[in-house]
């Protein structure tokens, strides 16, 4: 989050009925390493278990609202 926001940008995420979506805006001269960043998000997450049962239970409730 704090390179996005060092480079004019930042991140978020919401979820819909059938998907979550992640995003994010960063400069045009960020965006090759703002790409790369993003997708270590997935390829090597950095969180423990406990922040990824937080992240579970947010996306479970989006979806919810969404019902």
């Amino acid at each position: 989050m704090n390179f996005m926001s060092d480079h004019g940008g930042h991140c978020n995420a919401f979820t819909s009925l059938t998907e979550t979506n992640y995003h994010f805006m960063v400069s045009n001269e960020a965006l090759e390493e703002g790409l790369d960043r993003m997708a270590q998000f997935f390829i090597s997450p950095s969180f423990s278990a406990e922040s990824a049962e937080k992240e579970v239970n947010a996306v479970d409730s989006e979806y919810n609202m969404s019902l």
